[in-house]
């Protein structure tokens, strides 16, 4: 009885964050796939675009090591609230931007603020028990994946009414993730703050600590392969399976569903029965086939099966890793460790679709060897002989 009221009450105490997160992905989701054709708008190129949609992942690279670091010292909400206030300056310079230069320099104050993800994922780990934590980043990957589902949507819609209107509501949408989290989200965590913690710290603590090191490089190349592989996704779908936007969306659609029935009801009770890396690694080790097989030209039946596992297997991964290496982090410098794994992960965003746009051009029936390869490396170092690489329970 006592397990489940702590659990409760971890659940409660995430509330807040969870709705702040859901709404602020939300807001990002509808104007990152409009800005290609803002971009457009005013006569840029697909290289320019390209420039456009990278200034933002690395505005978001710099960002999250420092805001992370500074959560550490000076508490999460502060600091949460100070990203929120750039990410609303930038939306609002977007909805009023008039000339190529101004959209650059709005997708940068926006992708500044962005890079909060790693205080967040740190807010999570601060309030729950080692018990209770894959559960509850489950859930916030669940929360993820709707704001990363609805906000195309709501932006296709809003597009119509002027260029302006997303990026306007975009905005709107954080004012009140602001209000959220002056309201609901409390403060009282500020009492782990560390005040002699630093970038730097965090910084040598990454890279001198082999099990974070590892962690954050298997993430980095497991984000790497997912942002690839959805660059290919609707080229491959066309130019081999000839299917249009509606097959794609659909079957976007359907893997979200099973990767959200997977987070809530698989990867709770696999990672209690056999611990976080044991999860981790079968994840891993499922996404290798179903990069393999959704690319090889098997039709569509073979793909849309292969899309199904590959849901699960990214299910398994995401929350497993993050829970590591929220354990393996030290206290003072939690936020710091999130906020440069976040930043690899941004790294990642940026590597993953320039390959492949490459590769997919070169041989769309040898797409799949690129993700499939770095899962494959990011599943082999797990092997590897230091503690972080052990499949093993964990204990509060």
């Amino acid at each position: 009885m006592g397990a489940k009221r702590a659990s409760r009450s971890t659940v409660a105490a995430l509330i807040p964050i969870y709705g702040v997160t859901l709404v602020d992905v939300l807001g990002t989701m509808i104007m990152v796939p409009l800005l290609p054709y803002v971009a457009q708008h005013y006569g840029a190129g697909g290289f320019t675009v390209g420039l456009i949609l990278t200034t933002s992942a690395v505005a978001t690279t710099v960002a999250a090591p420092i805001w992370g670091s500074v959560s550490d010292r000076l508490g999460r909400k502060r600091i949460v609230l100070i990203s929120q206030l750039v990410s609303l300056a930038g939306y609002l310079a977007l909805a009023t931007a008039s000339s190529l230069a101004m959209l650059f320099v709005a997708r940068a104050i926006a992708g500044f603020g962005g890079g909060n993800l790693g205080v967040t994922q740190s807010y999570i780990a601060d309030v729950t028990a080692e018990r209770d934590r894959d559960r509850a980043y489950a859930l916030f990957g669940v929360l993820f994946g709707v704001g990363i589902v609805l906000g195309p949507v709501l932006g296709g819609f809003l597009i119509r009414f002027g260029f302006g209107v997303p990026f306007a509501v975009a905005a709107g949408i954080e004012l009140l993730t602001i209000a959220l989290t002056l309201r609901f989200l409390p403060s009282r965590h500020a009492a782990h703050a560390a005040p002699n913690a630093n970038l730097r710290r965090a910084a040598l603590t990454v890279l001198r600590d082999a099990r974070i090191r590892s962690l954050v490089v298997r993430h980095l190349l497991f984000i790497f392969a997912v942002t690839y592989f959805f660059t290919i996704f609707g080229l491959y779908l066309k130019r081999v399976l000839n299917y249009g936007p509606e097959m794609t969306s659909s079957l976007l659609a359907g893997a979200g569903a099973v990767g959200g029935v997977a987070l809530v009801i698989v990867v709770g009770p696999l990672t209690r029965r056999f611990g976080d890396a044991a999860v981790a690694q079968v994840g891993l080790a499922l996404s290798v086939p179903a990069y393999l097989l959704m690319t090889s030209g098997g039709g569509i039946g073979v793909f849309a099966a292969a899309l199904a596992a590959w849901a699960v297997g990214a299910a398994c991964v995401e929350p497993t890793l993050t829970a590591l290496l929220s354990k393996a982090a030290p206290l003072r410098t939690r936020g710091g460790i999130m906020g440069f794994n976040d930043a690899a992960n941004s790294i990642a965003l940026i590597l993953g679709p320039a390959l492949g746009g490459e590769v997919i051009d070169l041989s769309p029936r040898l797409a799949g060897i690129v993700p499939a390869l770095a899962v494959l490396i990011a599943c082999g170092l797990g092997f590897v002989g230091h503690p972080g690489g052990r499949a093993r329970r964990s204990h509060p």
